[in-house]
């Protein structure tokens, strides 16, 4: 009896000693958010870094025109928007410009659209989807092609990354998230 008391004992030990490292082990290695450069749908030039975006918890988001998934979770990012103006948008519309334009028009988004299909930067930066690549949580060894689409990312007003998911994210889950980094 005592040897399974002391086993069940070192176990708990163990438990919470891998926590604590887990724990601070994540604390230190906490994504950011990466400055980045984007093209708008009216093919003007921004940059993550820009003034509009300093000091301003801000919403990465990417979905096609196509897909019925997709196409719920810009409505849902229009939803989002309604309700957290504060918020910014940078959303990457997955199809030519001209089809994005139309499907911004159709859909009643108000929020700022760019072109998916971004080149290296001009300072040599690595293309968008290899800079957003890594704030997903991925399996071991595993990288992630933001061909997924949708995708969302929510960064703080330090760039820290909050919430990241591929797949559907409702209005609900991103006001939800949004209140756990106020």
């Amino acid at each position: 009896m005592r040897t399974i008391l002391g086993m069940a004992l070192l176990t708990v030990f163990a438990l919470t000693a891998l926590l604590a490292v887990s724990v601070e082990t994540q604390a230190a290695t906490a994504k950011t958010l990466p400055n980045f450069e984007m093209r708008g749908l009216d093919e003007s030039e921004h940059r993550l870094s820009d003034e509009k975006y300093k000091d301003k918890v801000v919403l990465v988001a990417g979905f096609s025109t196509w897909q019925d998934v997709s196409i719920k979770q810009a409505r849902e990012l229009q939803a989002f928007h309604l309700k957290h103006p504060q918020v910014e948008i940078v959303a990457f519309v997955s199809d030519d410009p001209a089809a994005a334009r139309d499907f911004v028009t159709r859909q009643g988004l108000t929020y700022p659209c760019f072109k998916s299909n971004g080149s290296p930067g001009g300072d040599g930066s690595p293309r968008l989807s290899q800079n957003l690549n890594r704030l997903f949580e991925t399996k071991k060894g595993k990288t992630l092609s933001l061909n997924k689409l949708p995708f969302v990312v929510l960064a703080a007003k330090d760039r820290r990354v909050a919430y990241s998911n591929v797949g559907l994210t409702t209005e609900a889950v991103l006001s939800e998230q949004l209140a756990a980094i106020k």
